[in-house]
């Protein structure tokens, strides 16, 4: 018989009093458990249960979950939709936002939203959603906040408060699995590794001592990390790099070097049932040869370029323990569950898209958190490769695992403002957002929420966009870079050809940017767009809006090779881009398109749609 903690105990019981609850308990220390009995609770009760995740992989890993427990469920993700009337329903958090805004009838019966993640809500591009769940699901419905350790909690739980009600705080600071954090170094003689200081007391070295200890060292290489790691029984672990070329060179280094493992007739047997059913261009479009090759000696990289059929099956490989070794971008630790004995950090250093840095506190505790399997390790470890050009003191602070503090991503969108103006008055709309967990914490920047709301406010009322066709589009797809695409399209009723359609659908996405040249046959329909978008800037600056809208057309080209050919591999071979980042954006276009036809009725959305009705970009192992 499961035996709950005492931490989980309070919580459930704090559930059951009608109560919400934030729970604030480090990765893997079994908030899940405490989901899983409020579900129980409140499915007792007859009403339904909304269990919310920050990505689509996650949503997906916590459906087969339940369905294997023998739950009845269902799935909302975008482009993935399963039983969605059943009594519990997995989402991602921005279908469930929309569903709030739109006044599903489905919420007139929820008892509860899980918020799973919840310390997501400090995300830059996707942190605003969170907020406003919270901000705006009937005060009838009670909240389960599930978060990560963060240093404000009590910030946090008094922002929750003041929204919803009595709400409990259940913290729980002991990992479930013990971790020790050891940074170290190879000697330039012997090619040994050694520690240079850890967690562990016993090689706690202070700062000064790492300077003479490191005078004939050197950064281990591969080899040597692998002996190490082997020769202390501290596999499987995962090797966190930030790069992409980096993980899949690394993996190729070392598969090169090892033996067949003994199960790789039950990893083949595994990978005919899965891809059989492929074409052979498809096998080779994945790389599959070499995936099978590197899978059967124990060896895999995972990144968000892979085909996510490849990444689910590498998941599957992984959590079954047939392999060994897995080299991993952080894309890894956001998504789904997979924790390992021990991880290994070789480099420190990240680029954010801005500038290269080094990580923070709180991305080296989300990285940490995949190192130790909870009653299969008596602890974890996690191993930092020593870089002499990075401060000792730096290394300290992140020894001391102290958790960031929680800060709001608060942003005032164009298309929640035309949601709240459909259920609220203006001076109604500006009070709500007076009660974000931004105004919150910046209580002397209200003014600056009210003034964002009023020029944004003015733009879309100079577009037509208030009550009106525009405007409920831009609701159903809730897609600011779509405005100019919108507005073009009420105004002009000549050059609606095919290429416009998919145009149009091009702009509203946002996967992963390439940056693809348009064909100059293109250039005046280029040109409309343009225009369009001119327009709107030219709106936001008459009306003081900080930040321009802005538009990216790169996939328009990719879509449509892709629609002359009906050949994935030419089209990533051409672009020379990753086939998962080609899926990820396809299925985003088929989701949008399918949107647009249900709000247009155009028959060349639906033929959008149907263009991306291909068998390896639907292809999953759920």
């Amino acid at each position: 018989m499961l035996v709950l903690d005492q931490f989980q105990i309070d919580a459930v019981s704090d559930i059951k009093s009608n109560n919400n609850v934030l729970v604030v308990a480090p990765t893997g220390s079994g908030k899940t458990l405490i989901a899983e009995k409020s579900i129980e609770y409140y499915l007792k009760k007859n009403k339904n249960i909304f269990y919310t995740t920050p990505i689509k992989a996650l949503s997906n890993q916590k459906y087969n979950d339940f369905k294997k427990a023998g739950v009845d469920v269902g799935l909302l993700t975008g482009d993935r939709t399963i039983d969605k009337n059943k009594d519990l329903v997995i989402a991602t958090t921005e279908i469930l936002r929309n569903m709030i805004f739109s006044k599903d009838q489905k919420l007139t019966n929820t008892g509860l939203i899980i918020l799973d993640e919840v310390h997501y809500l400090g995300d830059t591009e996707r942190g605003t959603t969170w907020e406003e769940i919270l901000i705006h699901a009937d005060l009838d419905i009670k909240f389960l906040c599930l978060s990560a350790t963060i240093k404000n909690k009590n910030e946090f739980l008094e922002w929750i408060v003041s929204l919803r009600g009595p709400t409990s705080l259940i913290e729980h600071n002991q990992r479930p699995v013990p971790l020790e954090i050891s940074l170290v170094t190879s000697n330039k003689m012997s090619n040994n590794i050694k520690i240079l200081k850890s967690t562990n007391k016993k090689k706690d070295n202070n700062n000064s001592k790492l300077s003479k200890l490191t005078q004939n060292s050197k950064k281990p290489n591969l080899d040597e990390q692998i002996n190490y790691l082997e020769d202390k029984s501290l596999t499987p672990c995962i090797f966190f790099y930030f790069s992409r070329e980096r993980v899949e060179s690394k993996a190729r280094q070392l598969a090169n070097k090892r033996k067949v493992v003994d199960e790789h007739k039950i990893i083949r047997d595994k990978f005919h049932e899965i891809f059989d059913d492929l074409e052979v261009l498809d096998h080779s479009l994945l790389n599959l040869d070499e995936h099978l090759w590197m899978w059967s000696r124990g060896v895999a990289f995972h990144h968000a370029g892979l085909a996510p059929i490849v990444k689910e099956f590498i998941e599957f490989l992984f959590l079954n323990k047939y392999i060994n070794f897995l080299f991993a971008t952080e894309t890894l630790a956001l998504g789904i569950n997979m924790p390992a004995k021990s991880i290994y950090l070789d480099r420190l250093n990240k680029y954010d898209g801005i500038k290269t840095r080094l990580i923070s506190q709180s991305e080296f505790l989300q990285l940490t958190g995949r190192a130790g399997r909870r009653g299969i390790d008596d602890k974890g470890y996690a191993f930092l490769s020593f870089d002499k050009n990075i401060n000792p003191e730096w290394y300290s602070n992140l020894f001391s695992l102290e958790s960031s503090s929680l800060n709001s991503a608060f942003s005032i969108n164009y298309s929640s403002i035309l949601n709240l103006l459909n259920i609220y008055s203006r001076e109604e709309s500006i009070e709500l957002l007076n009660k974000s967990f931004f105004a919150f914490q910046n209580s002397f920047k209200i003014r600056s929420l009210k003034n964002a709301f009023n020029s944004k406010l003015q733009v879309l009322t100079d577009l037509n966009f208030i009550n009106s066709h525009m405007g409920e589009t831009l609701i159903e797809t809730h897609r600011d870079q779509l405005i100019p695409s919108i507005y073009l399209y009420e105004k002009i009723k000549t050059l609606k050809t095919f290429e416009f359609y998919l145009m149009f659908v091009s702009s509203g996405i946002s996967s992963n940017i390439y940056d693809v040249p348009l064909n100059d046959k293109f250039d005046e329909l280029l040109s409309y767009f343009e225009s369009s978008l001119e327009i709107l800037n030219k709106l936001e600056n008459k009306n003081n809006v900080k930040k321009y809208t802005n538009i990216n057309l790169s996939w328009f080209s990719i879509f449509y090779e892709f629609y002359k050919t009906n050949n994935i591999e030419y089209v990533v071979t051409k672009f020379n881009i990753n086939i998962g980042d080609f899926i990820k954006a396809a299925k985003e276009g088929s989701e949008l398109s399918k949107k647009l036809f249900n709000i247009y009725q155009d028959q060349e959305f639906d033929a959008i749609y149907n263009m991306f009705d291909n068998k390896l970009i639907q292809k999953s192992m759920s």
